[in-house]
C-alpha cells in the first residue's frame, strides 16, 4: 500500500504544504498549497511571531485536510538560521562478521552525530550564552570505510573494522523550538525535521553528480542556503542571512514603496520585465529590469559577495559549477 506523507516548507516569505504519495523509491505529488505570512513574521529565517506563523501553517493545513482528509503527522524544512556544521568519525570492530542490516550501520552514523554534538559543545565552551542550545536537525554521510579503505556500502561487507564519517548540521535551540511552538499550534505533529539546504541538494544533485565539485545556493526570502558536493559526496553546509528580502528593502528604500508593494513590484519585474508603481507620496514611475538593476546594484552586490565569500570560506576553492535556485536569481544572473 502506499504512503502519504505531508510536509512543510516553513519560509520566511510563505509557507508551502506538499502532500506526495510514496511507492516503493517513487514519489508522486498529490496537491499542495502556498499561503504567504499576512506580515513580516518571519525574518532571516527565524519566527518572530509563534502565533501570526502557526495561524499560516493551520491555514495551509486545513486546505489539503479539506480535499484530502486529516493530516495529522508532518515533515519540516528548517532554514538555515545560524547554521553551525560539525565533522567526526565512528568505527567498530567486525572480527569478520557481517553487516547485515541497516540498523547497525544506522546505530553506527547515530555515534559520529553524537560525537559531533559532543565536539560543538566542547568547541562552544567559554563562549558567552552557551549551554546546549544546538540541536542537530540533519546529517549526510561522508564516506563509509571497511578496514580504513573507501567503500560504497557496508552492507554484507566482512572484514575488521568498519567506520563512518559524517557532517551534521546544528540550528539554535530558539531557531528550532520557534517552529516546535508553531507546529504545536498548528495541532501538528512533527515526524521528520530536515534542513532546507538538505532538502533542496537531495532533489538537485542526485548522487551520480557529487564527484564533481558543485555548489548549490537556495536564494530564499530570509537567507541564502549552501550546500556543496565533491568527490563523491556532500561535503559542506552554509548560509548567510541576506536573501531576497534585502533586495526588496533596496526597493522599498529606493523607490519610497511599502514593504508589500516593493515585493509585488519585484516580483512583477522579475516576471515582466517592468512594472508601473506609486511611491508613498503619490508620483507615479515606471521601472524597468534595467533601471531596477542600476538603482540597486550596490545591494545586489552586497548579496553576491556574501554568497561567494561563504561559498569560497567552505570550499576553500572555486567550485567547478554554481546552481542558483530561489525568486531573486533572475534579479543576480
Amino acid at each position: 500500500m502506499a504512503e502519504r506523507i505531508f510536509a512543510l516548507d516553513i519560509g520566511t516569505r510563505s509557507v508551502t504544504g506538499l502532500l506526495l504519495e510514496k511507492s516503493n523509491d517513487t514519489y508522486t505529488v498529490l496537491d499542495y498549497c502556498t499561503i504567504e505570512h499576512h506580515t513580516r513574521s518571519m525574518l532571516d529565517g527565524q519566527i518572530h511571531h509563534v502565533m501570526e506563523v502557526a495561524a499560516v501553517m493551520k491555514e495551509v493545513k486545513e486546505n489539503l485536510d479539506k480535499k484530502h482528509g486529516p493530516l495529522p503527522r508532518v515533515s519540516a524544512a528548517a532554514a538555515g538560521r545560524s547554521l553551525i556544521t560539525q565533522r567526526a568519525s565512528a568505527a567498530f570492530e567486525l572480527n569478520e562478521d557481517v553487516i547485515s542490516n541497516s540498523d547497525t550501520i544506522r546505530h553506527l552514523e547515530l555515534s559520529a552525530v553524537h560525537k559531533a554534538q559532543n565536539q560543538l559543545t566542547e568547541n562552544q565552551k567559554g563562549k558567552r550564552g552557551f549551554s546546549q542550545q544546538y540541536y542537530c536537525v540533519g546529517y549526510s554521510v561522508l564516506t563509509y570505510k571497511l578496514d580504513e579503505e573507501p567503500i560504497g556500502s557496508l552492507i554484507d561487507q566482512r572484514g575488521y573494522l568498519a567506520s563512518v564519517e559524517i557532517i551534521a548540521t546544528f540550528l539554535p535551540r530558539v531557531v528550532v523550538e520557534s517552529l516546535f511552538a508553531a507546529l504545536e499550534r498548528s495541532n501538528l505533529e512533527l515526524e521528520n525535521l530536515t534542513l532546507e539546504p538538505i532538502a533542496a541538494i537531495n532533489v538537485l544533485i542526485p548522487v551520480s553528480m557529487r564527484r564533481l565539485n558543485v555548489v548549490l545556493v537556495d536564494i530564499g526570502a530570509g537567507t541564502s542556503d549552501i550546500a556543496i558536493t565533491d568527490s563523491g559526496a556532500i561535503t559542506a553546509y552554509g548560509m548567510v542571512p541576506i536573501a531576497g528580502d534585502e533586495i526588496t528593502e533596496a526597493i522599498s528604500d529606493e523607490f519610497l514603496l511599502d514593504f508589500p508593494i516593493a515585493e509585488k513590484t519585484k516580483r512583477m519585474i522579475a516576471n515582466e520585465g517592468e512594472a508601473t508603481v506609486t511611491d508613498i507620496l503619490g508620483f507615479e514611475t515606471t521601472v524597468t529590469k534595467a533601471m531596477l538593476v542600476e538603482r540597486i546594484q550596490p545591494s545586489i552586490n552586497k548579496l553576491a559577495d556574501a554568497i561567494s565569500g561563504e561559498i569560497i570560506n567552505l570550499n576553500g576553492k572555486l567550485p567547478k559549477a554554481v546552481m542558483l535556485v530561489g525568486a531573486a536569481v533572475s534579479l543576480l544572473t
